[in-house]
């Protein structure tokens, strides 16, 4: 289901270069959908494994890789956040991506924290 056709993006944090590239909208509002509990309470942890799994496509990391800094972590998942709340300017250095990506490739009917 990968779209080559997706806007990617890099964006340096901690000084360490990351390749964005955005999700389809639907797919976004699933996340939200399974990382949101029964009060309705966006749940924190599930909800940035999700965006750093599916948004960051290159070098792949997960919550794990940022216990020695995490604002880095943080900062890094208001920067995936970011990129996919914020309508692109075509000025920008944004580019389609290339090939094949696992981006989709994860299974979407179950919860993202239970890897």
């Amino acid at each position: 289901m990968a779209n080559s056709a997706f806007k990617q993006k890099k964006v340096t944090v901690g000084g360490k270069e990351y390749t964005l590239q955005k999700i389809p909208f639907k797919h976004f509002l699933e996340i939200n959908d399974r990382c949101t509990n029964k009060n309705g309470v966006l749940m924190k942890a599930p909800y940035s494994e999700a965006l750093l799994k599916h948004i960051v496509v290159s070098p792949k990391v997960n919550l794990d890789s940022f216990d020695d800094d995490m604002g880095a972590g943080m900062e890094l998942v208001g920067q995936a956040e970011s990129f996919l709340l914020i309508k692109s300017d075509e000025s920008t250095s944004e580019t389609p991506g290339e090939g094949e990506s696992d981006v989709l490739a994860a299974d979407t009917g179950g919860r993202d924290s239970a890897e």
